[in-house]
């Protein structure tokens, strides 16, 4: 133990894994940009059986105790779907939370260090919780509004804690946020993009059915796979991981809200819009019992969310930079904000999306959506 009474110890009982669960609830419970995650969402996220995820990571999580107080938590991992795919030797740091104070940062960060060196990694990611296909980058711009569904919180201290630690930034990812009553009559050439794939009969789209959900996620994923498999620490969805995704994410399913698009009869693209669960749960803790279950689905089947989020979507590389491609992304974007619309939608956010990607940068800013977050990701040789 420090001079300062900071303690920092590994999570090895089932009670040190129900601290490293609480911790965030308790940090921020008084943030009024906090959005509590659902608590049995969050056990999941963390637990082999139930997290396939889980099935590629070696991790070690920590906890530091300040005069016998929870003060932090922080997991580094190894993820060996990412290393062969990429090759870098990486490790990762993820679940970062703790108190403001700059020893408390600097100690957790250096005790994930140290893990990763014995892993023999060559060099720290982060922070991401477990892949870029989970919760990814550190909050640094954008504190003035809550975090939509599935995207990280943080405190804006914790991008010193990090510099000072060594790391640089590897990428900024962004999120858009569009007023789905913004932005019309749209730009000319958005305009002639949807009438091109109105004219076209080689381009048609369709909702999902949802009697064949499992099978239209299937086609989902393969488009995602394929679409973003070029972008910066890409990892591509497993099955069992697309398999746990359709159970998740179909009681969240409208089908007018997930679209599936089409070229010459074969699907190229889609999007797929839910509503802000984070919206629907607030208050609640993140607790379903007693009572808020019924709180939640009140809030999302009957009283209804005005905010929403686009955390999938894609279009087949093949049709990069192609008219019927670009014409068919924009009729899709176009048709789910109308059907959100009508929905009682009042915003959407698009998210995340990399630095680096300029045509998806375009599509957003072409649909009126204004940039209000940034997150970083960071990365320090070993």
């Amino acid at each position: 133990m420090s001079p300062s009474g900071l303690k920092i110890t590994k999570v090895e009982t089932q009670a040190d894994i129900r601290r490293f669960l609480n911790l965030p609830y308790d940090l921020y419970r008084s943030d009024k940009m906090w959005r509590a995650p659902l608590r049995f969402e969050r056990k999941v996220h963390l637990t082999q059986a139930k997290n396939p995820t889980l099935d590629t990571i070696s991790d070690q999580k920590f906890l530091a105790f300040r005069d016998g107080q929870c003060v932090g938590r922080i997991a580094a991992f190894i993820n060996s779907a990412h290393n062969d795919r990429h090759k870098d030797g990486a490790g990762h740091f993820g679940l970062f939370d703790c108190e403001d104070n700059l020893e408390t940062g600097a100690r957790l960060l250096a005790e994930a260090e140290s893990w990763l060196k014995t892993m023999a990694a060559r060099k720290i990611i982060g922070p991401c919780n477990w892949s870029v296909n989970e919760e990814t980058g550190l909050l640094v711009d954008g504190f003035d509004t809550p975090p939509v569904v599935m995207m990280p919180y943080g405190r804006p201290y914790y991008q010193g804690m990090i510099e000072k630690a060594g790391f640089e930034k590897a990428i900024d990812l962004y999120a858009f946020q569009a007023d789905l009553f913004e932005g019309y009559p749209r730009p000319r050439q958005t305009q002639m993009m949807v009438r091109l794939a109105e004219q076209d009969n080689r381009v048609s789209f369709r909702t999902v059915n949802l009697r064949r959900f499992d099978e239209e996620v299937k086609t989902a994923i393969d488009i995602f796979n394929d679409a973003w498999s070029e972008n910066w620490g890409f990892l591509p969805f497993s099955d069992k991981q697309r398999e746990h995704m359709t159970k998740d994410m179909k009681p969240l399913i409208d089908e007018d809200l997930f679209l599936v698009g089409e070229i010459d009869g074969d699907p190229a693209a889609f999007i797929a819009m839910i509503p802000d669960v984070n919206t629907a749960a607030h208050g609640l803790d993140g607790r379903l019992f007693p009572f808020g279950a019924a709180r939640l689905l009140y809030r999302l089947k009957v009283k209804g969310v005005k905010q929403a989020r686009i955390p999938l979507m894609g279009l087949r590389r093949h049709w990069h930079n192609k008219r019927q491609g670009i014409a068919l992304i924009a009729q899709l974007c176009e048709t789910v904000f109308a059907n959100a619309r009508n929905k009682g939608y009042t915003h959407c956010e698009l998210s995340w999306i990399l630095e680096t990607n300029a045509s998806m940068i375009r599509i957003c800013e072409q649909a009126s959506a204004k940039c209000y977050k940034t997150y970083r990701m960071y990365e320090k040789s070993i």
